[in-house]
């Protein structure tokens, strides 16, 4: 399918008149192959299209909802905050600070209540503090949200700080 038939299977329809199900019937069976390369480009610049008129601010920050929580070590696995159901946050950034005289090694993640998977991994000398990664673009909700483990060292010697906001969904 060449890129100008891509476009001929919503040409008679206005962006704000575009549906899910109109670009699921019209571009749902392009082929993810070297060949069609071109035909996925085209899709994107028309979802992207959709989107932008449809639903601008999805996935943007809500004003005034940028919140800190703080949680002091324990053993086990700590949930950093538990979202409300319904609710979809970002995170912005985590710090950890060792108030103790050893070393503290902590694992961040997410969990579900449950399992727990590692993100990233600091360990902190006394008295230091010290910045998680979080350069990619983190989100959360009730299912899975962010949590520590505290994997060496004093537990109770650490403090953690999580600044998050709410998202538009």
């Amino acid at each position: 399918m060449s890129n100008q038939q891509i476009r001929d299977l919503v040409h008679t329809i206005k962006s704000k008149d575009l549906t899910p199900s109109q670009i699921d019937q019209a571009f749902g069976e392009i082929y993810l192959s070297k060949d069609t390369i071109d035909n996925q480009l085209e899709t994107q610049e028309i979802v992207e299209q959709f989107q932008k008129v449809k639903l601008p601010t999805y996935g943007q920050a809500i004003p005034n909802t940028t919140a800190i929580a703080q949680e002091a070590g324990d053993s086990g696995l700590i949930p950093l905050l538990l979202p409300a159901v319904n609710k979809t946050y970002g995170l912005l950034g985590v710090d950890a600070t060792n108030n103790g005289g050893g070393n503290i090694s902590v694992s961040f993640g997410y969990t579900n209540g449950g399992d727990f998977v590692t993100l990233n991994k600091i360990t902190l000398a006394a008295t230091e503090v010290g910045t998680f990664t979080t350069r990619n673009a983190y989100t959360f909700d009730s299912s899975c949200y962010p949590a520590i483990l505290v994997t060496s060292g004093t537990a109770a010697d650490l403090t953690i700080q999580m600044l998050y906001c709410e998202l538009v969904q």
